[in-house]
């Protein structure tokens, strides 16, 4: 039975939407074992009365929490807080993965600090997930944030990562990898993109495009977009941000500009617009290059986000993708 921990403490809606998204996953995944890591009486009140199976749930107890407010030092100032306690779970291997909604920036430092980077990789990158107009197609961008700045090796090992996930986790054979630029043209660019651009260029296991422009992130152009993790986050929130504008215009001028029966007309078609560009359906991010299964959820996470993420996380635990990730490295 695989094993995964999730830390349910520290994100902003507190314990009840983490507790229902695990009884709501273990129901259709029976192969799977989750441990609860966090404060055990809160917890305990949210599974008062909820039918389960014992067997696929634990509580592990903790007595600290890192808060949204608490800086990169509380992960070694506060040992026993649920996030410290669930990455040593995956340490010492007593899990096969961790998860949590919590402080993103301590997760980051905890992850590095605790499970290490593997052989050949200097920096660790976000990768969360980009949906695109093209039906069931989805893009992953990295780096989303877990450094300010990369160098062009660490973005061509980006690449080399994204591109073992998708194979091994999704099935693509041959993922598709842009770089992220001012313009598609191989000239453009600061000397970073330019040394990133010839690297990917002349890497054999790489699929590489070429450069790709910003407008083009959701278009599902390519399967993987590298880029540095300052560029990277202002990118994703700048389409989180606009995807949820976006949904709810649409929605009031609806109901406000058409008459009830046309605006009952076009629900459908807008349910399933809303379901592929809301970023709740694609709320995990996995922490590539380091020693370990770990993923970071929203931090204003509801039930939606927390099972897009344990989804995310349990496909990459069969598929034991850090493995096949450092065989590539090497």
């Amino acid at each position: 039975m695989y094993k995964i921990a999730f830390d349910v403490m520290g994100a902003d809606h507190g314990v009840a939407p983490a507790v229902s998204a695990s009884l709501k996953f273990l129901k259709d995944h029976k192969d799977l074992h989750l441990v609860l890591v966090g404060d055990a009486e809160k917890i305990q009140q949210e599974l008062n009365g909820k039918k389960y199976n014992h067997d696929q749930l634990s509580i592990h107890a903790t007595t600290e929490e890192i808060t949204m407010h608490d800086g990169i030092l509380d992960v070694r100032r506060k040992k026993d807080s649920s996030m410290v306690v669930a990455l040593d779970l995956v340490k010492e291997k007593a899990v096969d993965a961790m998860m949590t909604g919590g402080n993103s920036a301590a997760f980051i430092a905890g992850s590095h600090l605790m499970l290490k980077e593997f052989d050949g990789i200097l920096r660790p990158g976000f990768m969360p997930t980009i949906p695109t107009i093209v039906n069931n197609k989805t893009t992953l961008l990295l780096d989303a944030g877990a450094n300010s700045d990369n160098s062009p090796e660490d973005l061509l090992n980006f690449a080399k990562l994204a591109t073992i996930y998708l194979k091994t986790v999704k099935g693509i054979e041959k993922p598709l990898v842009g770089l992220l630029n001012i313009g598609t043209e191989d000239h453009k660019g600061t000397e970073i993109e330019k040394e990133t651009h010839r690297l990917l260029q002349s890497e054999k296991s790489i699929n590489f495009y070429g450069n790709i422009e910003s407008r083009d992130m959701t278009t599902g152009l390519v399967d993987v977009i590298v880029t540095d993790g300052w560029s990277g986050n202002i990118a994703l929130k700048s389409i989180e941000g606009m995807a949820k504008n976006l949904l709810t215009e649409i929605k009031a001028s609806i109901t406000k500009g058409l008459r009830k029966f046309a605006a009952l007309g076009l629900k459908k078609a807008f349910r399933e617009v809303g379901a592929k560009f809301d970023y709740k359906n694609h709320a995990g991010a996995i922490l590539i290059g380091v020693n370990g299964i770990v993923f970071k959820s929203h931090g204003s996470s509801d039930e939606k986000c927390y099972l897009a993420t344990l989804r995310m996380t349990f496909d990459a635990v069969k598929a034991d993708v850090v493995n096949k990730m450092k065989e590539m490295i090497k």
